[in-house]
This record gives structure tokens, sequence and C-alpha cells, in this order.
């Protein structure tokens, strides 16, 4: 199940266009609280940080069962809000990234618009560094 479920995240991410985002400043070396916009405790987060895959990092599947972490050192770093929040404790640059909320549908998985968490400072997209040397003579 969860290699299945990874995959359709990879396969639906992928195709996302960067409009579709929100961005949400952060503040490093603070908390920040992300809202998923499905209000459902049935939920699953994960993140993809730049140049890198898709992370899974918790899922609930009932408001009576404990937080699955999909890895154990996720548990000092996220924790869970009021209904459908991700915690992200002490945010470093590594925590930068787009977070995305999934809950699952009746036939499908309903997966969230992404939420870009940002310091402000960072170039977003593709750029150009681009100078003129002007000391060489055209041929």
């Amino acid at each position: 199940m969860k290699t299945l479920l990874l995959s359709l995240i990879c396969v639906f991410v992928w195709s996302q266009h960067t409009e579709g985002l929100t961005d949400q400043q952060v503040t490093l070396g603070q908390s920040v609280t992300v809202t998923c916009e499905f209000r459902l405790r049935a939920i699953t987060w994960f993140v993809i940080k730049s140049s890198a895959r898709p992370m899974m990092i918790w899922r609930k599947v009932s408001p009576e069962k404990p937080i699955h972490y999909y890895d154990e050192k996720f548990r000092n770093k996220y924790s869970e809000g009021s209904r459908s929040q991700l915690i992200i404790n002490n945010v470093t640059a590594d925590d930068l990234g787009i977070y995305y909320c999934i809950i699952p549908g009746e036939k499908t998985l309903e997966v969230s618009d992404g939420i870009r968490l940002d310091t402000g400072g960072k170039a977003r997209g593709p750029y150009c560094n681009c100078s003129v040397n002007s000391s060489s003579s055209p041929k």
C-alpha cells in the first residue's frame, strides 16, 4: 500500500503546476503550522524538497488512533495540530519545500494544493546569472 500511495503521489505531483501553490512565509528557528484544505482526521502529510523525491511524513487514520510516522526521526520535527494541521518545529532551511496532505476519497485519493514554505529570500524557479565580458573584441 505504501508503494502504491507513493507512486500515485509522484505521478500527481510531477503533473502539478506551480500556480496551484500557496506560499507561506516562515522564519528559520520558529515553529510553523501548515493547514490542510481538507478538514478530516484521516489524513497523510508529505513534502517535496528541492531536487528530492516526495517524502511521507505521517499518517493518521482516525481520531482515536495515534499518528504513524514514516520515519522515527520525524517524531521530534513534526507534530499534529488541530484538525488537519501539521506543525513543523524549529524550522530549518532543510524544511523548506512544498507540503501536501492526502485524504482517502470514495474510490481515489484526494491530494491538496501544495503549500510552499519559503523564507522570502530565495529565488523561485529557474534564473540566469549572466555577465558581459567587455574586454574581448568581436571576431
